[in-house]
């Protein structure tokens, strides 16, 4: 049975950014702070990270490496962004990381969530990112309200 609480953070955080992020408007995402950072580098780093997490869940649980089939840090992340995605297809590409990452999630057997491997569990792997979540989500919050 999977960890309904840490899922249901997960559900919640791309539930905020679709009711709440994607409704603003674009010109105030890209705005950038005092720090010289935007709500838009912050959704790029989340929909990365989520990217990331998810495959990084997939080979853990499968045991197979997933090939690095585009070679470098500098290439995109899923091969179709660009630096003029809008603000709402980030979020949207970061739904689709996150709900990939739901379904592993649901369909983990409770021993999986905590078995050792690799230097951490699954679950504390996810603690980790419900609480990534909710610093960027701060981030954000802080962000649309200074602008």
């Amino acid at each position: 049975m999977a960890d309904q609480g840490l899922i249901s953070s997960l559900i919640e955080t791309y539930r905020t950014l679709n009711n709440s992020v994607r409704t603003v408007d674009e010109q105030k995402l890209g705005a950038s702070s005092v720090s010289g950072g935007s709500v838009r580098d912050l959704l790029k780093r989340m929909r990365d990270d989520e990217l990331r997490f998810s495959q990084a869940l997939k080979e853990r649980i499968s045991g197979v490496p997933i090939p690095d089939i585009f070679g470098g840090d500098d290439l995109p992340t899923l091969g179709t962004e660009t630096g003029h995605d809008t603000s709402a297809m980030m979020i949207a590409q970061f739904g689709t990381a996150r709900e990939s990452t739901l379904a592993m999630l649901r369909d983990l057997p409770e021993p999986d969530w905590d078995a050792a491997g690799g230097d951490k569990s699954i679950r504390t792997r996810v603690f980790e990112l419900v609480d990534n979540d909710r610093r960027q989500m701060e981030r954000i919050n802080g962000l649309l309200a200074a602008t």
